[in-house]
């Protein structure tokens, strides 16, 4: 056997030696636990700190899959008596049905993605593994997609790719869910959900994170098996230091590390604090460095000059003289060349020093020595959440070179001191005890289908993806994390009562909100009664006019106002859920006749999708999604700004008469203005730029330099608008605009052009 790890010695021979190049000779706790389920059919939900080895189990079941495939074509083939196909014919044959079997990895970001595939290619190479990544419109390729051993995507991409191509979802054997924990992102987690109840049942499921605060509830819902460890390759050790110099602080972390050759990331909160502390520290650094006696600027420069890194971009002139420094900054202006640049720079180990903003934390795998988190609060002066805190703290602790890492957090006072204690280890503020004694805290995952908006959202890819009845559809939703937490709460609400099914009660609620003209019974309000539980509210007071009839609601302190208008119910706690306690209090006082009618407007979203046309239901029962329906789906969006868009274009737009270059300005008011977190960018600064880049043809260097600005920042903005055009030209052909259209066509013919020479 090739290796010493009994573990490893079950494995394939080619595959042990594949591992032993790749220098692994034995498995981590979580990879032993994991282990037996490498061969097996189970949906897995895996749970360890970074760099413990949780991806290795992903990547093993995918070339496991692939080899037991491999051996089943050879049995297949060996018997093939066709005499009509060549050795060729027969050779293409068999490659094109490995591709049967596909293992789909998705993450939440385009540079993981890039890790991940020259990863995947470099160390799996062996088995002649066909790997292609699809992250954007610029990148959807349907050939490259559909012959592909693994496909790499994001959530949001993979969630198209399935809606244009759902044969492929009977090719699929496994999903790789990496960062499963943003299913409770505000952003990202309703659409990570929609993605995973349309899996479910239909491929096998392997979840990672480290970050998860509740990872049995996603397993329990999953049916699927945890497997969690709490033991690091690399101890981490953390320490708070309270001080009104941080200077000080930071130049003996940096004095004591340098001399041990080890490397240290420095996180800020915000991009213009990285670069200036990155020049602010360059020199002491370089200090540092000469007098430790090993460090080579030679091979530094020698480094740059191979790569195609403009020198006089905004950025990049601040990195060559910093590099020299050993030291540099990392954030997500930067464009993708700078940023692999920087990276790998700090691989090699010429970059000791690495300033960065939060998006290093969640990105590729850069582990140093220590990790020094200058700020908990981001640019708008929100908390880190306890998941990105423990991320950027995670990356302390470089495997086979350190026996530990370090995490030093800096505080202003005692008091924020005690704040960070309490918010990212939910200690008590009078604790002074070791840390390191303590486990992290992290965020508790929610379901973010949490509004009436987004549940609908839900239900409109669900018919897209699936085609389903009305009695699959009901099924479809209670297989949602949305239905898992509602029946937890229910189940906690009711736990006196031992008769409750909270199946039959979830039955009814979906009910409600998809269908119109339900007998509304006494019953029935009951259950809905379970949801919304109103004891303790009352009544206070009533007003009403000719219009508008409010219910003053009070609950103990707290008072909500109920209105009810034009047959609907609103309610001053929250316009966007899909219902609320206080507006059942009213409810339940009024006619069974008014409940129906009220039930009827702000419910019976089948009804509302099939009459405003998204929607369309067959002799047989089926729901499928309309043409306008497939366009609104694809694109992501709610129906409340899909139909925002559509009068964009058929009102606006259309009067405008607009050229190339106007429809381009106009599209650009349309996309999310730049907000990454750390920084933020109005997207009227683009418009010059964009022109210049996009419509004249300049080469992207020269505009970024000329105005001043990020290649990533314009890259981001131009790939929002390609993104948006490719949902607005099949929009704009359905509507009749042919003129629009083909120009849309035409800007979107532009925009790959410019991606294939700026990427």
């Amino acid at each position: 056997m090739v290796v010493t790890n009994n573990y490893i010695k079950q494995l394939p021979d080619e595959l042990q030696k594949v591992l032993l190049q790749g220098g692994i000779k034995k498995f981590t706790d979580i990879q032993r636990k994991a282990y037996p389920y490498i061969f097996g059919e189970e949906n897995l939900v895996i749970v360890s700190p970074s760099g413990s080895g949780k991806t290795l189990i992903a990547e093993l079941i995918t070339i496991v899959e692939l080899l037991d495939r491999e051996n089943d074509l050879d049995n297949e083939f060996d018997s093939l008596q066709e005499e009509s196909l060549t050795k060729l014919e027969k050779r293409k044959l068999r490659e094109e049905m490995t591709f049967d079997t596909k293992t789909i990895f998705l993450v939440p970001l385009r540079a993981l993605a890039e890790e991940k595939a020259n990863h995947l290619a470099k160390m799996y190479k062996k088995f002649g593994v066909k790997i292609h990544m699809s992250m954007s419109e610029v990148d959807f390729n349907e050939e490259e997609i559909r012959k592909c051993h693994i496909l790499i995507s994001t959530y949001e991409r993979f969630r198209t790719i399935i809606g244009r191509l759902p044969s492929l979802l009977g090719k699929i054997k496994n999903v790789i869910v990496d960062e499963f924990h943003l299913i409770g992102d505000s952003q990202r987690g309703a659409t990570l959900e929609t993605i995973l109840i349309a899996l479910k049942g239909k491929v096998r499921l392997i979840l990672l994170s480290a970050t998860a605060a509740n990872p049995s509830d996603i397993a329990t819902w999953l049916d699927a098996v945890l497997i969690s460890s709490s033991k690091r390759l690399i101890p981490l050790d953390f320490e708070i230091i309270p001080t009104f110099r941080p200077e000080v602080s930071v130049k003996k972390i940096i004095r004591d590390n340098i001399p041990l050759d080890a490397q240290i990331l420095i996180f800020c909160g915000t991009r213009s604090k990285s670069e200036e502390l990155a020049s602010e520290y360059s020199n002491y650094i370089e200090k540092c460095l000469n007098g430790s006696g090993n460090f080579n600027v030679g091979r530094v420069l020698s480094f740059l000059d191979s790569i195609p890194l403009s020198r006089d971009s905004l950025g990049n002139a601040l990195i060559y003289d910093l590099v020299e420094k050993g030291t540099a900054f990392h954030h997500a202006g930067l464009s993708r060349i700078a940023q692999k640049a920087v990276e790998e720079l700090f691989r090699l180990g010429f970059i000791r020093v690495l300033f960065c903003t939060e998006t290093l934390g969640a990105g590729v795998n850069l582990p140093a020595r220590e990790v020094v988190i200058l700020d908990t609060k981001r640019w708008n002066n929100e908390w880190l959440s306890r998941n990105v805190f423990h991320q950027i703290a995670g990356r302390a602790g470089r495997p086979n070179y350190d026996l530990h890492g370090k995490s030093t957090i800096l505080a202003l006072d005692r008091r924020e001191e005690r704040t960070i204690r309490e918010r990212y280890w939910q200690l008590e503020s009078h604790y002074i005890g070791d840390l390191n004694k303590k486990k992290p805290q992290f965020d508790h995952i929610k379901s973010r289908i949490n509004s009436k908006e987004e549940f609908e959202r839900m239900v409109l890819s669900l018919i897209y993806s699936r085609k389903p009845d009305f009695t699959e559809l009901v099924k479809l939703i209670q297989e949602s994390f949305f239905d898992y937490s509602k029946n937890q709460v229910l189940a906690m609400k009711n736990e006196s009562n031992t008769s409750l099914n909270t199946e039959n009660v979830s039955e009814v609620y979906y009910k409600l909100l998809l269908k119109q003209n339900i007998k509304i019974t006494n019953e029935i309000l009951s259950d809905l009664e379970k949801i919304y539980p109103t004891e303790n509210l009352i009544i206070v007071s009533e007003l009403s006019n000719q219009n508008i009839q409010s219910f003053k609601i009070e609950n103990g302190k707290n008072n909500f106002t109920v209105s009810f208008m034009n047959g609907k119910l609103s309610c001053s706690c929250d316009s966007k859920k899909i219902f609320c306690k206080h507006r059942m209090t009213v409810l339940k006082e009024q006619p069974l006749a008014t409940i129906k009618e009220i039930l009827n407007r702000d419910f019976s979203i089948l009804h509302s999708l099939k009459y405003r046309g998204y929607i369309k239901e067959s002799y047989n029962g089926k729901f499928q999604t309309t043409t306008k329906g497939s366009i609104c789906s694809e694109m992501g969006i709610s129906v409340k700004r899909f139909e925002r868009l559509k009068d964009w274009l058929m009102y606006d737009l259309t009067q405008k008469n607009a050229n190339l270059t106007e429809m381009l300005y106009e599209i650009l008011k349309l996309t999310q203005q730049t907000n990454e977190g750390n920084f933020y960018i109005p997207n009227d600064n683009f418009k010059r730029p964009i022109y210049e880049h996009v419509i004249l043809g300049k080469e992207i260097i020269d505009v970024v330099k000329k105005h001043q600005l990020y290649e990533g920042d314009l890259l981001r903005v131009e790939a929002n608008v390609k993104s948006l055009i490719a949902g607005l030209t099949p929009l704009a052909e359905y509507l009749g605009l042919k003129r629009i259209a083909n120009s849309l066509l035409e800007l979107d013919k532009i925009l790959t052009e410019v991606f294939k020479l700026s990427f």
